[in-house]
């Protein structure tokens, strides 16, 4: 894809773009043919969601940091929401919507007991949870995504199925 970026006079890029196709794919595998149009739409996301950060930033009153600041805090970030375990958690319950401890545990596989509760604990305390004791015989416990959770989810959908097209799998299911 040929791409020449040009700067405007009030330092924003402007884009030139030829109509071409992006070609990408897993090493060792025939390049995916992506159209124009949705390589297009992803690009003008992108470029719209650096904005909204740039504005929400700017709004916020957060303190300017430095470049490196800012990768440390969101690989800590990162490490916390995209660690072992975490994404699948997050992704079945924005799909499941409520799930039981015995029902997570069964979805996500090679999970212990033990590994499970306490990364269903670290995600309630970072408010991305919603642990629910249902009074029942024995009692059972009922997880769903919090507002937080939910809104997350939604920020990260498009990043997913950004990689999940660019891989040639958008209509495809990988296990």
């Amino acid at each position: 894809m040929e791409r020449k970026d040009s700067q405007t006079s009030k330092g924003k890029k402007e884009r030139n773009s030829r109509k071409a196709s992006v070609r990408t794919g897993p090493k060792g595998e025939a390049p995916v043919e992506i159209s124009p149009a949705l390589a297009s739409l992803f690009r003008d996301f992108s470029d719209r969601s650096l904005e909204f950060s740039r504005e929400v930033i700017e709004r916020s009153g957060v303190a300017a940091t430095t470049n490196n600041d800012h990768a440390r805090l969101n690989i800590r970030i990162a490490r916390t929401v995209f660690g072992k375990w975490s994404v699948e958690i997050l992704t079945f319950l924005y799909s499941a919507r409520i799930a039981r401890f015995q029902e997570l545990r069964k979805a996500l596989g090679d999970i212990s007991a033990r590994v499970l509760s306490l990364k269903l604990a670290r995600l309630e305390g970072l408010g991305f949870v919603h642990r629910a004791v249902i009074d029942t015989r024995p009692p059972g416990v009922e997880y769903s995504l919090t507002e937080k959770g939910r809104e997350v989810a939604k920020l990260g959908e498009p990043v997913f199925l950004y990689l999940r097209l660019m891989e040639g799998s958008l209509n495809q299911t990988r296990r």
